[in-house]
C-alpha cells in the first residue's frame, strides 16, 4: 500500500465512511457538513435516474418534478453534474433526443421538453407551429455537448449526423430564421415565426420563441442571458468544428462568438451603474432582472472588474432555487469561497430542493468548485484546484470517469495534491494553489510556476506535470 492510498483510508476513516462505499462517484473529506451535503446531493440526483424501461431510454428528470421529462434548459445545466455521477449514456441519449428533432418545421427549434415516452411533452407542445420555447436553449445545448465531449472523450459529439445536423442548423438556419446574428440582434422584433392567425392570448402563440430563460418579464426582444448563451454556443462549435478539421466553419463561429462577446460588453455594460443591464424591451429601454447568476456561470463575463462588480450584483440580491443552484460552481472557481461554501450548504434546506437542477447543481459545486476539478479530453487535460473553507480541510474524490478510464483526486489541505490517471493515455495535469510559493513535485524537485490572480482577488500558483497512463503524481507548494 503506498502513502498515496493511506491517505485516501486516513480521510476516509476520518469521516467516519469507507473508502468503498458503493456509488458511482466517491467523495470523501475532513469537512463533515461538506460530506453531509454532497451525500444528499448524490442520493438526490440519483433517485431522478431512470434505468431504459421507458420507450425515451436512459434518461434522468430535468424538468419539475413530477412531469416524468428533460428540458432543453435544464439537461444543459445537468449534465456535468450527470458526468461526475457517471451517467455518460444518459447524457448521450438525451442530448441525441433533443438534436435529433430540430426541423426546419418548427423554425429550427427542437422540443423544448420531451417526456419519458418519448413524445413532446404535452404541456409544452401543441404543434409545430404551436408551443413553448426560449431561444438561448439550442446555443446551450451546443455549449452542453462539448462540456460533456470534454469529460468523456465521446467523438458522437464531434461526427455522428444528429449532433452535426443540429450544430449546423442552430449555428445559420436558426439564427437566420431567429434574427439573433450578433450584428443585427438588437433590432428584432419580440414576436417572430408565429402562427396564423396570431392569438394574444394563447400562450403557445407568445411564447414560441422567448428571447431569455426569463419567462415573467413581460416586452423583451433581447436579453443578455440569450447573448451570452449565443457567445458561449458559437465558441462550442468553434472547438467542435477545429477537431473535425474544419478550419472555415470555426473562424465563422469564433467571428460570431467575439460579435457577441463585443455587445455584451460595449451595448449591455452600464458604465454609470457598473453593472450589466439584462432585459431590452421594444419600447427600446434596458431593465433589469434575471440572467446574470447564468451568465457567470456560462463564463461569458470576461472583463475581469465588471466579473467582480457582477459577482457583487447578484450576492446583493434575492433568488430563487433554480438559481442558485448554479451559485456554488460559479463562486468556487472566481475565488469567491465562502459564499460559496455557505450557499452549497443551503442547498439541501431550501423550499423546492427537490428540483433536481438543485442537486445536480450542488455535486458539480462540490466537485468541480471546491475540488476545482476542470476537463478537456480534447487537449487530454485535466485542471485541480481545492478551494476549502477551512484550509486544513482534506478530500479524495475517486472513480471519476474521464476520457474513457478513470481518475482519482486527493487534495491534502491547501498545499498538495495527487492525481491518479487510471485511463490509457498521459494527462496533461495543470495543478493550481491558492496562494504565492514554490511548487515541488513528489520526488521533490522543483516545478517551473505561473501566478495569476482570480476574480476574488486570491493569489493562484500553477504548475503543469504530465502523468503516465496508470501512474500518479503530487504537487505540493511551499
Amino acid at each position: 500500500m503506498n502513502r498515496f492510498h493511506v491517505l485516501i483510508l486516513t480521510i476516509a476513516a476520518s469521516c467516519g465512511l469507507s473508502a468503498a462505499a458503493q456509488s458511482p462517484v466517491r467523495f470523501t473529506t475532513t469537512d463533515t457538513t461538506l460530506q453531509r451535503t454532497f451525500d444528499w446531493a448524490r442520493d438526490m440526483a440519483l433517485s431522478y435516474v431512470h434505468d431504459g424501461s421507458d420507450p425515451v431510454g436512459l434518461w434522468y428528470e430535468a424538468a419539475l418534478p413530477g412531469r416524468d421529462a428533460f428540458c432543453m434548459r435544464d439537461v444543459s445545466h445537468q449534465v456535468v453534474g450527470a458526468a461526475l455521477l457517471g451517467l455518460d449514456e444518459h447524457n448521450r441519449n438525451m442530448l441525441s433526443c433533443i438534436a435529433s428533432n430540430i426541423s426546419e418545421s418548427k423554425d429550427w427549434c427542437s422540443y423544448w421538453e420531451i417526456d419519458r415516452l418519448d413524445r413532446p411533452a404535452p404541456c409544452d407542445y401543441g404543434n409545430d407551429k404551436e408551443f413553448w420555447y426560449n431561444l438561448p436553449a439550442n446555443f446551450d445545448v451546443m455549449r452542453a455537448c462539448k462540456l460533456v465531449y470534454d469529460w468523456t472523450g465521446d467523438s458522437t459529439y464531434l461526427t455522428s449526423p444528429e449532433f452535426v445536423d443540429f450544430y449546423q442548423h442552430t449555428a445559420h438556419d436558426y439564427a437566420a430564421r431567429w434574427h439573433l446574428s450578433p450584428d443585427s440582434i438588437m433590432s428584432r422584433q419580440r414576436f417572430m415565426n408565429t402562427p396564423e392567425p396570431f392569438d394574444r392570448k394563447n400562450a403557445f402563440h407568445t411564447c414560441r420563441g422567448l428571447p431569455s430563460y426569463a419567462e415573467s418579464f413581460s416586452g423583451i426582444t433581447v436579453a443578455i442571458d440569450l447573448i451570452g448563451a449565443i457567445m458561449k454556443g458559437y465558441e462550442a462549435y468553434a472547438d467542435i468544428c477545429r477537431l473535425n478539421g474544419d478550419t472555415d466553419e470555426a473562424g465563422f463561429a469564433l467571428c460570431n462568438a467575439d460579435a457577441a462577446r463585443n455587445l455584451i460588453e460595449t451595448t449591455w455594460w452600464d458604465e454609470a451603474s457598473k453593472r450589466y443591464n439584462t432585459y431590452y424591451t421594444a419600447d427600446g429601454n434596458f431593465h433589469r432582472g434575471e440572467g446574470l447568476p447564468y451568465m457567470l456561470l456560462i463564463d461569458a463575463v470576461r472583463v475581469p472588474d465588471r466579473a467582480a462588480a457582477t459577482v457583487a450584483d447578484v450576492l446583493a440580491g434575492s433568488w430563487n432555487v433554480e438559481n442558485l443552484s448554479a451559485f456554488p460552481a460559479f463562486l468556487y472557481r472566481l475565488g469567491y469561497v465562502a459564499d460559496a461554501y455557505r450557499i452549497v450548504n443551503l442547498l439541501p434546506t431550501m423550499k423546492r430542493s427537490d428540483y433536481p437542477e438543485v442537486s445536480y447543481g450542488a455535486l458539480e459545486g462540490i466537485v468541480c468548485g471546491s475540488m476545482g476539478l476542470v476537463a478537456s479530453a480534447a487537449d487530454r487535460t485535466f485542471a485541480t484546484c481545492h478551494r476549502p473553507a477551512d484550509p486544513s480541510t482534506c478530500s479524495v474524490v475517486e472513480g471519476l470517469r474521464f476520457n474513457g478510464g478513470n481518475l482519482t483526486v486527493a487534495h491534502n489541505g491547501v498545499k498538495s495534491s495527487r492525481l491518479v490517471n487510471n485511463t490509457s493515455l498521459p494527462l496533461k495535469w495543470i495543478a493550481s494553489f491558492v496562494g504565492k510559493g514554490r511548487v515541488v513535485d513528489g520526488d521533490g524537485h522543483e516545478l517551473s510556476t505561473f501566478v495569476s490572480t482570480d476574480i476574488a482577488g486570491n493569489l493562484i500558483t500553477t504548475v503543469s506535470l504530465t502523468v503516465a497512463p496508470g501512474a500518479s503524481a503530487e504537487a505540493t507548494i511551499r
